[in-house]
Order: structure tokens, then sequence, then C-alpha cells
């Protein structure tokens, strides 16, 4: 019984100066409960001394705080362990003998961090298609970042509210492909068919007006995301203005309408023209195929 509370008692462990493997684990797990404690009452009360502005800046300071209380909480937990010097030996072997391990996989992986958070890597917020899997980033770790799925079906890309965790080797391994927040804007097409018989030109004319309202197209705020991203970036995108293509077919008339849109806005991007095209063709007579 004795024994017992003496091994259930923190103090009596730190003050021991030969302590078994069995009472450097208890003295361990007590350290890191001790300091999952702390650190979880210092961002409670952090946040109440301080609301943060938005998520974003809740998520940004509590994984800074998270990486220095693990930073500070190795450093001080080091003098904890080896003050046994008696069984150093042995800890330093299956120290050694679990380096040798898994040497390969957390050393690619922090070499992903680093490559992640280089120039040509990405951040928390962009957009990126890696192994078939496309989502948001949500979270980088220095093991392991995550997305936020979107669904594989390109004519929706809609969320699928399921996060998926990849270690960070797989951008070593894998193409990424990569739509930057500073700079979301892709190419995506809309196409429309119209019979032989129906006025072209009217509804060439109708579509050129609906790409250029600019309540449907903001051409200005295109133009300044691609100065931005031209600050870090050699970008040449070329003319970024939208344009409606027209091919005849077997069948009626083809336009399709090309114009750069915000990847997260696809869907209702689609919809506003949509609705601008029933209501102006209907307005003009045209029927749609």
């Amino acid at each position: 019984m004795e024994e017992i509370l003496r091994l259930i008692n923190p103090i009596s462990l730190l003050n021991s100066k030969e302590r078994s493997i069995t009472e450097e684990f208890i003295l361990v797990a007590y350290f890191i409960l001790t300091l999952v404690i702390v650190y979880k009452t210092f961002v409670l009360i952090f946040d109440r001394l301080s609301p943060p502005a938005d998520n974003s800046v809740r998520y940004n300071r509590r994984r800074v705080t998270r990486i220095l209380f693990v930073v500070v909480g190795a450093v001080s937990l080091l003098p904890v362990i080896f003050s046994g010097l008696s069984y150093l030996p042995t800890v330093m072997g299956l120290a050694g003998a679990g380096i040798v391990i898994s040497l390969k996989d957390i050393t690619l992986n922090y070499v992903g961090w680093l490559l992640i958070h280089g120039s040509n890597g990405f951040e928390v917020g962009d957009r990126i298609e890696i192994e078939g899997i496309k989502g948001d980033v949500v979270n980088i770790g220095i093991n392991r970042f995550t997305l936020m799925e979107l669904s594989p079906d390109p004519k929706s890309e809609q969320s699928t509210n399921r996060l998926v965790h990849l270690p960070n080797h797989t951008i070593i391994l894998h193409k990424v492909y990569v739509v930057k927040e500073k700079m979301g804007f892709v190419w995506d097409e809309f196409r429309i068919k119209i019979p032989h018989s129906s006025d072209w030109e009217a509804a060439e004319k109708i579509l050129n007006g609906i790409l250029k309202n600019s309540s449907i197209i903001d051409q200005h705020k295109i133009d300044y995301s691609v100065r931005e991203l031209s600050k870090n970036y050699l970008v040449r995108l070329g003319k970024t203005t939208p344009i409606v293509y027209m091919n005849v077919e077997e069948g009626g008339v083809l336009f399709s309408l090309r114009y750069l849109t915000h990847i997260k806005e696809k869907r209702n991007q689609k919809a506003r023209i949509s609705r601008e095209v029933l209501k102006e063709f209907g307005d003009s007579g045209i029927q749609l195929l």
C-alpha cells in the first residue's frame, strides 16, 4: 500500500534520486497531464481577456500557443527524464532503436513541412488536389496537414464536411495542384445551345452583355487579385476578360462562355449566369436546346 501511495505521489517521485523505468513513465505521464491542464487553462483565460476577432485569428493564436507549449514542455521534461542516470543507457538504447525504425517517415514529414511553408508550398485557406483528393487546407502541422474534403463531382465541388489527414511527406511523393487563396480565380466554361432558326446575333449580344455585367463578374476584383499575385509569382494569365465563343454544330449553334471565377464560387456563378440567360432569352423569344 505504501508503495502504491508513493507511485501516485508525483512529489515523492520527483524527489527520488533512483527511479525505476516504471516510475519514470509515471512521472512523465504526470508531467504531460499537468502541461495539458495548464495549456487549456491558459487558452481559456487568454480568450476571455482578449477575445479573437474571428475564427482565423483564434486558429492561428491557438496553433502558435500549442507549439510553444510543446517546445517548452519538451525542454522542461529532459532534466526530469535523465535525472536517473542509472537508466540513461537503457533509455538511449530504446530511443535509438525507435529513431532508426521511424527515421524515414519522420524525416520526410519534417522536410515536407519545410516545403509546404516554402515559396512554392501552400497555406491555410488554399485549395489543393493531391492523390485524387481535393479540398481546402484547414490545418498544417509538423507531421501532417488537414483538408476539408470536396465532392469529386466537378460540377459542384461542394464540401463533404469530412476532414482528410495526410502526412506531410505526401507532397514529396505526389504531384500537388494548388489554387492560392490570394489568387483564387480559375477559368470556367458555361455552354449554351440554341436552334439554327434562332437569332444567333441577338443571343451572342445578350451573352456578352451578361458576362460584362459587373454584378455577375467583378472584373476589377479579378484584375486586383492578378496584380497582387504577380508580386510573388511570375504570372502570365494573358487576357483575363470574359469571352463568348460560337460554333455551328449539328442540331444548333453552340455558345461557350469562358470566364474567370473564384474557385469557391463556381457553382453560385453558374447559377447567376443561368438566371440571367433564362430571363434575357425569355424576353427576346430565344429558345434553348
